[in-house]
């Protein structure tokens, strides 16, 4: 018998293991005796076993608690709840007859006896959420519960509710978590474990470096690929980018947009015209002055529609874009159509955009394929020629460009390349049906045995199915998501060598989301490695870049108003009269700098500043010149703009305003950063209270204050403001 724990010769102890058909890996063992009694959450990457460590801790739990007891397994989806179900059940010892599958396919009534008769039952959530609910049954027999895929447990989602319940009805039952991507914050990783009853000591986790793991995996190599904006495409963009000006400063003049400057799409994102929408809803249900409000809705849902347009020109090609405006051209003449649609559909501005791309699809329609494509079609030839049997699955965000892709790829005529589209079974339009589950599993299948060599797949592909082996994973667009993006490169280097290759735009949001992900995926790894570093300060480690030919890396973060996912406050520059403007206007209008005050040391740091934020080694990476000078003030740039980090604990109005006056003396630009990385409430709700104190603070004295909860956000200002000032020092010099 393999031994989770120490096994006692007198009184031997029922197997519930198959021993030979296990194969014995010590960090599994480990694992699963530190989560065999005690709630706990396992992370490990993909194609370490978790399922294994699952049954582990099954058949020790079953030792320990009464022979009736039972277990529930519980998956996402019914593919992943099938795939434990004969991990399980051929893993056990347990009678076959004992192990069943329940979901919402089973009638209710059934459900209860299949209940009540077996030792070992396979849950998706929703159904168990339904019979808890409907107090089918209780859960004072189960001993364990084991959540896969456990980063689900958030906001309304069913694993929250049946882990209280569970707790409610039997506080002596053990929760195991698995997961390959638990979130990258702190705060992500708390409301996790707090959903999940899971103490955050806890935390059992493994990287691809962690000695014990490395020769259980198989090398990944990950690279990334940068194209440009053809001159086609940039047209377009700047076409509009200008009719979303128009809109985002009618709503600025009408005073729904707090910011009013030029330039207004550089400051303002799409989740800003998403929450404004939502404002403007509730407006409209209200009792109060509707003044402009309806107007306002419709500007506002134009507006959401030419982001749209913009983020299809970056990242999906103008193909794509010109299968979006004949959809909104063709939704402007029903009568059901809004208001923001007839508008767009009929300016002229628009239709110019209609013709144009028209004219070269006829003519010439390569210019309208985005170059990730032709980037994507070489390295497949490349793939292929080099390793004919290989397999590639390639992730698509939308499914009109999995569509496109797919029938690019099928329509070359050597045949090396044999696609399949592989989206979710919900259908869109008859020229847009979803696959149902069977269809998704044949196609799987045709997958595994070389029918097919390459998936075209959104989201779905993530997780829940079981996919062949994968030899590379290509992003064909980049998600912020360091837990999707988790799941897609899981796909490969399994059982065999594998290869991650992420395609982006320059200078779009699809380098932001790489960087940001990529920040988010290391700085979750180390937030794991220790249940203290998830209540104390850090320094998030650098992260590792691998290259490949002809690759060009990421050497500037792009525009800061641009950034998704970090949600800063507009910084205000300190004139004569002790107000700010932001930092466009700065930029644009920046006074010469004295020369005789000038150091060699572009920014720099002062001795006493806080080494968590990693600035030292950020700016030493991207090879930004820096000193170290004893000095009151935080962060200089340039002896024209500072950067002061305060305390919010010591944060007194009237004294920092007295400091701003002064320095604003000497200064063109005075940051001020309210801390709340580490914050620690001394009583609850301090944290809210505190930074609608430091808010209203900065209205009454026309100036806006910023309050950051990472450390990334605070290198992100740092660089933008860096790399404008550079530039504009440059054009001074010249």
């Amino acid at each position: 018998m393999i031994e989770i724990e120490g096994n006692n010769s007198k009184n031997p102890k029922k197997s519930y293991l198959k021993e030979k058909q296990i194969e014995h890996r010590e960090y599994q063992l480990k694992i699963a005796k530190a989560c065999a009694s005690k709630n706990s959450l396992v992370v490990l990457p993909t194609g370490l076993g978790k399922t294994i460590i699952g049954v582990y801790v099954a058949a020790k739990t079953l030792e320990q608690f009464p022979p009736k007891s039972k277990i529930i397994v519980l998956a996402p989806t019914r593919p992943l709840i099938n795939q434990h179900y004969d991990s399980f059940r051929n893993l056990m010892t347990i009678p076959e007859e004992q192990f069943v599958v329940l979901t919402g396919k089973i009638p209710p009534e059934k459900r209860v006896d299949f209940f009540r008769e077996n030792q070992i039952v396979f849950y998706t959530p929703q159904t168990l959420r339904n019979d808890l609910a409907n107090r089918k049954y209780t859960l004072e027999s189960v001993c364990l519960i084991i959540f896969d895929e456990a980063h689900h447990a958030s906001g309304d989602y069913a694993y929250t509710l049946i882990a209280d319940e569970y707790m409610d009805q039997n506080p002596d039952g053990t929760i195991l978590g698995l997961t390959a991507s638990p979130g990258a914050t702190k705060e992500k990783i708390k409301v996790l474990c707090k959903n999940l009853h899971i103490p955050l000591e806890n935390i059992h986790t493994r990287t691809r470096k962690d000695v014990d793991v490395k020769t259980y995996l198989k090398p990944m190599n990950v690279y990334k690929i940068g194209v440009n904006l053809t001159e086609l495409m940039e047209e377009a963009y700047l076409a509009v980018q200008s009719l979303l000006e128009e809109r985002l400063k009618y709503l600025s003049q009408l005073g729904f947009l707090s910011v009013k400057a030029d330039r207004l799409y550089t400051k303002v994102i799409r989740k800003d015209l998403l929450k404004l929408n939502a404002e403007l809803v509730r407006l409209v249900q209200g009792d109060g002055d509707k003044t402009g409000v309806y107007s306002a809705l419709s500007v506002n849902a134009q507006g959401l529609i030419l982001f749209h347009m913009i983020e299809l020109i970056e990242q999906q090609g103008l193909d794509v874009l010109l299968i979006y405006l004949t959809k909104v051209k063709q939704d402007a003449r029903k009568k059901n159509s809004s208001k923001a649609v007839k508008i767009l559909a009929s300016d002229y501005r628009i239709n110019q955009i209609f013709i144009e791309l028209k004219k070269n699809e006829d003519y010439n329609p390569e210019k309208l394929v985005h170059p990730k494509f032709y980037l994507l079609e070489k390295l497949l030839v490349q793939e292929f020629e080099n390793n004919p049997p290989s397999r590639v699955l390639v992730f698509v965000k939308l499914r009109d460009s999995v569509k496109n892709i797919t029938n690019k790829l099928k329509s070359r005529p050597d045949g090396l390349i044999k696609p399949a589209r592989f989206v979710g079974q919900s259908t869109k339009s008859k020229d847009d049906k979803g696959l149902s589950q069977k269809k998704q599993l044949e196609i799987l299948e045709q997958f595994k045995q070389g029918h097919y060599n390459v998936l075209v797949s959104t989201n779905v592909g993530e997780e829940g199915l079981d996919i062949a082996e994968c030899d590379l994973v290509i992003f064909y667009d980049v998600v912020a998501s360091e837990i999707r993006f988790i799941q897609r490169k899981g796909r490969t280097a399994r059982h065999r060598e594998g290869k991650v290759i992420i395609l982006y735009c320059k200078d779009t949001h699809d380098e932001i989301y790489m960087h940001i992900a990529l920040n988010k995926l290391k700085k979750m790894n180390f937030n794991l490695k220790s249940g203290k570093q998830l209540k104390t300060s850090y320094t998030s480690p650098q992260i590792p870049v691998e290259t490949i030919p002809d690759v060009r890396l990421i050497t500037e973060v792009p525009k800061l108003p641009n950034l998704p996912e970090v949600s800063f406050e507009e910084v205000k520059k300190i004139n004569s009269n002790q107000k700010q403007a932001n930092l466009q206007s700065y930029f644009q209008k920046a006074p010469s700098i004295n020369k005789e005050k000038t150091l060699n040391a572009e920014i720099k740091i002062s001795r006493s500043f806080s080494v968590k934020f990693g600035i030292r080694k950020k700016l030493q990476r991207d090879q930004i010149p820096f000193a170290i000078v004893k000095s009151i003030i935080h962060l200089t740039l340039f002896n024209r703009v500072i950067i002061q980090v305060i305390d919010p604990h010591q944060f007194e109005g009237d004294l920092l305003l007295k400091k701003i006056t002064l320095l604003s003396k000497k200064y063109h630009l005075i940051v001020s950063i309210f801390d709340f990385v580490d914050f620690s409430e001394e009583f609850r709700e301090e944290e809210r209270l505190l930074k609608q104190k430091i808010k209203t603070w900065g209205k009454q004295n026309d100036l806006q204050a910023i309050s950051i909860d990472n450390p990334e956000e605070l290198y992100f200002i740092l660089k933008n403001i860096y790399l404008h000032a550079k530039k504009e020092k440059k054009v001074e010099s010249e």
